[in-house]
């Protein structure tokens, strides 16, 4: 498969994972809405555990520096999640920790990456042409002429679970059937594809948290976190393919290595 070269590719830095939500009034996001999901982490991870009463709302205020009423704003997202309850003259205990469902493995060999969404359902939220060519997140490679854009929405037995954004080489686009577009994983149709020639692919995962825009089309709360895994795939004559990046509901995620 012959490629346009037009120069080399600089490579895209990681987003930095998120550390614990800023607490400043000048956030952009709301105050409680980031104790909210700092609480919800400590429930997750056990540190308050299923069953036990919550600190109390003036040790949080204290660690915080939020008034009561953020607060308790705060707490009352979680209680409205079914994780709290609160009981006149006893405290807040926690009921439930975050609904974990069922799990997607991520990933680390290529054999495993094709067939990773076998069996899931799809939809498209974006296809139109690239307005301009991806910033590609692994180095080392040269641009297609023209790239197709795609975003789109992944569920497994109805859970939500992956907002998935591509941008695959034209000349590869022009080849896909109307139901590999709608059904089937990218990376799937680029390994079956007769002619095309896989020479390298990377891909690298961070931590950070849902802003405002992901939040609403994954259905996770604000400043949930997420795990984002970009991708990019060259063939063997070093032309960008594919690059992608997508953005998983961290409570679905699994990630195993085998140590050696």
């Amino acid at each position: 498969m012959s490629a346009t070269v037009s120069g080399p590719i600089e490579a895209r830095p990681p987003a930095p994972a998120t550390s614990a939500p800023p607490y400043a009034e000048s956030a952009a996001v709301p105050i409680y809405i980031q104790l909210a999901a700092l609480f919800r982490r400590r429930i997750d991870s056990g540190a308050w555990a299923v069953g036990e009463r919550t600190p109390t709302l003036e040790a949080l205020m204290a660690e915080s520096g939020a008034s009561r009423s953020t607060v308790r704003q705060a707490m009352g997202v979680l209680e409205g999640e079914g994780l709290l309850a609160r009981h006149r003259g006893r405290g807040t205990f926690v009921l439930h920790r975050p609904e974990r469902g069922l799990s997607h493995e991520l990933e680390t060999d290529w054999l495993s990456v094709v067939a990773a969404h076998e069996g899931v359902t799809t939809e498209i939220l974006r296809l139109e042409p690239a307005a301009r060519p991806p910033l590609p997140s692994h180095a080392g490679g040269h641009l297609a002429p023209a790239y197709q854009y795609m975003q789109r929405r992944h569920r497994r037995d109805g859970v939500l679970y992956l907002l998935g954004s591509a941008w695959l080489d034209a000349r590869i686009w022009a080849r896909l059937s109307e139901a590999a577009i709608r059904d089937l994983p990218i990376i799937r149709v680029l390994n079956d594809m007769p002619g095309v020639f896989i020479g390298r692919a990377e891909q690298t995962m961070v931590v950070t948290a849902a802003d405002f825009e992901i939040a609403r089309l994954l259905e996770v709360p604000l400043n949930a976190p997420v795990v984002v895994v970009d991708r990019s795939i060259f063939d063997e004559t070093g032309t960008l393919l594919m690059e992608s990046r997508g953005r998983y509901r961290a409570d679905y995620v699994k990630l195993t290595v085998t140590l050696k």
